[in-house]
């Protein structure tokens, strides 16, 4: 899906060069060659808004005046270029072809929606951006991870206990109240290992679970546990209970809100969907809810 979404990218950007090339087959002077680059300069702000300032305060910056003056004169080279192909083209074959100068100009024109419609500038910012995070985040992980956790996550388990034995009342705030603690002497990879391994046991209680729900969904983890599917985890041990499942959807809904790349861990739409077709119809709808909110924050090939 993605490689063919990229060939229909590269074959919509083809029509933007291929109306300069048009033009200078056509034998039209060079004083169509500006209006080329300013259709040049609405697609790269349109389809790559990351290159150009992005405040009034950035584009009165010196150094916004030297970025633009590059790109302006990245694509006037480009549009020469074609131009130039084609006016080389038309001398050798010795052939004006009869279209009026307004074709090749349409035909760069229509390249700037075509790739609007098949790219997401926005949603491809925001997964280079999340998988710059996921990296950096391996390899600091992978320098400062020692041989042996077992006793990190064995300490983290130890400190948990308590909030483990909290009766099933406790309030939501003293929950995440008692997780803020453990995370002063604990990582968050190590109180993710010991929720999990509690709540997978046998003797799992209810208040853990409902831990082990606010700490996936706590936008302080997003990032530093993100890769790791903790949110997709946590809703597949949890979505059988109807009160476990109502908590999850509104922290869920919450921390997708606040960090769009929070998507990446969590259940698939598809997951939701076939959730929500086994609870109550309260529920049923809240899942559906979200299944619809995950879908609009993942790119468009990973959506379903």
């Amino acid at each position: 899906m993605l490689h063919s979404r990229l060939r229909l990218m590269m074959g919509a950007t083809a029509l933007l060069y291929l109306g300069p090339l048009l033009a200078g087959l056509g034998g039209f002077g060079w004083r169509v060659v500006p209006v080329f680059v300013a259709i040049f300069l609405l697609w790269t702000l349109i389809l790559r808004p990351s290159s150009w300032p992005q405040t009034r305060a950035d584009w009165t910056r010196p150094e916004a005046v030297v970025a633009i003056g590059a790109q302006s004169a990245v694509q006037v080279l480009l549009v020469v270029i074609c131009f130039g192909i084609g006016r080389g083209i038309g001398g050798a074959l010795g052939v004006v072809p009869p279209f009026p100068v307004l074709l090749p100009v349409a035909i760069s024109a229509l390249a700037v929606p075509l790739c609007r419609l098949i790219w997401d500038p926005r949603k491809a910012e925001a997964m280079d951006r999340f998988l710059d995070t996921a990296i950096q985040g391996i390899n600091a992980a992978a320098a400062d991870l020692p041989p042996d956790r077992s006793e990190a996550r064995a300490r983290a388990s130890r400190l948990l206990a308590p909030l483990q034995a909290l009766p099933e009342e406790t309030p939501d705030a003293e929950i995440e109240r008692r997780l803020r603690a453990v995370a002063d002497h604990a990582d968050p990879e190590d109180v993710r290992h010991a929720l999990l391994a509690a709540a997978n046991s046998a003797s799992a209680s209810f208040t853990g679970l409902r831990a082990l729900i606010l700490h996936a969904t706590d936008p302080r983890n997003t990032d530093r546990l993100g890769g790791l599917g903790y949110p997709a985890q946590v809703f597949a041990l949890i979505a059988t209970d109807p009160e476990l499942t109502r908590l999850y959807i509104r922290r869920s809904t919450a921390q997708l809100q606040d960090d769009a790349a929070a998507w990446w861990d969590s259940p698939t739409p598809d997951a939701l969907r076939t959730a929500a077709a086994t609870v109550p119809p309260a529920l049923c709808a809240a899942l559906t809810d979200l299944a619809a909110l995950t879908a609009t924050l993942a790119p468009p090939d990973d959506a379903s």
